[in-house]
């Protein structure tokens, strides 16, 4: 499979220069480099089959089941193929993407609300399986929606004007590839290249299943304990180099191009990130880790399953909720170590929002503080040797906690997974009975007292009157960023936010919100229908 992301590369440097007036060619291009991968290379001619039986199906009630229900019949019948795929070699993976695309296409079709994915007409067959085999996303995702990929076979995904172009020429760069595709996805190429060879060389040493070896009990404790950690980690660069891999692939094919930053005017090149690595291993809360990994499975949940349940008008609850996490659930299988790994995850990423809502505020400094220092940081605008502490302790506990519930995620087997949390002595659900216990018992309770005598409200956010002035320089010149001495695109390019018009959600999808009060409001978030709040003491 690696080779099949490694060809993809020069593939997608031909893909880019096909001629936009002749789109069969493209789509055609997809489907024949789709079912090489497939089939010769990687010897899966009745998995190859068993996709096209899916997207036959689809497209025949897509254009025939004009009804409501006809998302939800994509979805259940794509979801049913999943079943007996053992014998057709290693086919799930390309199976569970197909499982999004095909209903992304469903719900882009009959979508009232959407404007700008909602399909204007059904394609005929050849762009539909254009799409569904787009090449570099085919194996291991990302999934993105028909409109998307259209607009890149017909070049107008490049019509966005970078900010500061007058009319004239915008209209002159109408359609030319923006600059930065080959360094940007030759970047994910390296780090792509470079987690599978941590993979390779210490995936059987730190594999999670040394934890149930008898020798386990032979190691020290201090051993045992970074060695689960360690193991978390190089677990995660499995994932992290074929997706890296995946997201180079499909931005040297042009459809990586997210528009420009509005605050440094670069180009961003992030609309396939399936995960963001910095985030994920720098995060101080799980709803901020979860928010990182699977990113486009996460656009996915909340598109086609958490918002299609909501009824006009209503707020979505608890039935929506449970719904979204057993549909994540299901999606990536059937074994109980997913489960175990959502349910643990669901119920730690709640008791961070009870930490942030009612301790985080006692390491903050008064609303007096001065606002700038010499050492003040733009993600610490208020200089706190306690606040820096506390968001250090929220790390290592993310972390550890992170490399602890992974361990169900990869064991799967349900005795296996029990096993090696009892040989973790369970630290993770200790905590999560003790603080639950704790709020729950009285400690919410006498937070929030204090807080209150300290003149902090803990149930209605308002804006203070006095907001930290934030200066945001102009956008950059194109110049700057395309001198060879400017190095600033590489953490851009890694660390730069989506730009798909929202946030991703955790495997909770805020089920648990309603079992446990308190909610958390990340940074400078904006409330769907509002307009940006932000709270200094929060900050």
């Amino acid at each position: 499979m690696v080779l099949a992301f490694l060809v993809s590369f020069p593939l997608g440097s031909i893909f880019v220069r096909l001629p936009h007036d002749k789109p069969n060619i493209a789509h055609a291009f997809s489907l024949v480099v789709s079912t090489f991968f497939l089939w010769p290379l990687l010897g899966m001619g009745r998995g190859l089959l068993h996709l096209l039986f899916s997207c036959g199906v689809t497209y025949l009630i897509v254009v025939f089941n004009r009804s409501p229900n006809m998302p939800w019949m994509v979805f259940f019948h794509a979801k049913r193929t999943f079943i007996g795929l053992d014998g057709a070699g290693d086919i799930t993976f390309a199976q569970s993407m197909m499982v999004q695309k095909l209903s992304l296409f469903a719900w882009n079709d009959l979508d009232e609300t959407q404007l700008a994915t909602r399909l204007q007409h059904v394609p005929s067959p050849l762009p539909f399986l254009g799409y569904c085999f787009f090449f570099p996303s085919v194996l291991a995702g990302p999934s993105l929606d028909y409109a998307t990929y259209d607009s890149l076979i017909l070049g107008t995904i490049y019509d966005i004007s970078p900010p500061g172009v007058s009319p004239a020429q915008a209209k002159a760069n109408k359609r030319r590839v923006p600059y930065g595709r080959k360094r940007v996805a030759y970047l994910h190429l390296l780090l792509g290249l470079g987690f599978m060879g941590a993979y390779a060389l210490y995936g059987a040493k730190a594999d999670y299943h040394r934890i149930l070896e008898p020798t386990w009990w032979t190691w020290g404790k201090a051993a045992r304990f970074g060695f689960v950690n360690f193991a978390g980690l190089i677990a995660r660069t499995k994932y992290y180099g074929a997706w890296s891999l995946t997201e180079g692939a499909c931005i040297l094919t042009g459809i990586g191009f997210n528009g420009y930053d509005p605050k440094t005017g670069r180009t961003l090149w992030n609309r396939a990130r399936n995960v963001n690595i910095v985030a994920i291993e720098t995060a101080e809360s799980f709803k901020v880790l979860f928010d990182s990994w699977n990113c486009r499975t996460n656009v996915w949940l909340r598109d086609c399953v958490y918002k299609r349940l909501t009824k006009k008008g209503k707020k979505p609850g608890t039935k929506e909720s449970m719904a979204t996490f057993v549909t994540s659930a299901i999606w990536h299988g059937v074994e109980p170590g997913y489960y175990l790994a959502f349910i643990s995850a669901g119920l730690l990423t709640s008791l961070g929002r009870q930490f942030r809502h009612y301790v985080r505020p006692y390491f903050l400094p008064p609303a007096s503080a001065p606002t700038s220092a010499p050492n003040a940081l733009p993600k610490y605008p208020y200089p706190n040797l306690r606040k820096r502490v506390y968001d250090v302790i929220g790390w290592i506990m993310v972390q550890i906690n992170l490399n602890n519930v992974a361990a169900s995620f990869v064991l799967l087997d349900l005795k296996d997974c029990f096993r090696a949390w009892a040989r973790m002595y369970f630290y993770s659900h200790v905590l999560i009975i003790i603080s639950t216990a704790f709020f729950h018992f009285g400690g919410r309770r006498a937070l929030r007292k204090g807080l209150e005598a300290r003149g902090i409200s803990t149930t209605k956010r308002s804006i203070p009157k006095d907001v930290p002035s934030v200066q945001v320089s102009p956008p950059s010149p194109p110049r700057e960023e395309m001198d060879p001495k400017d190095l600033h695109w590489i953490r851009h390019a890694l660390d730069s936010p989506s730009q798909d018009g929202g946030e991703g959600m955790g495997p909770d999808g805020g089920f648990v919100e309603e079992l446990m009060s308190g909610a958390e409001t990340p940074r400078n978030e904006t409330p769907r229908g509002g307009t940006p709040v932000r709270v200094s003491k929060e900050e």
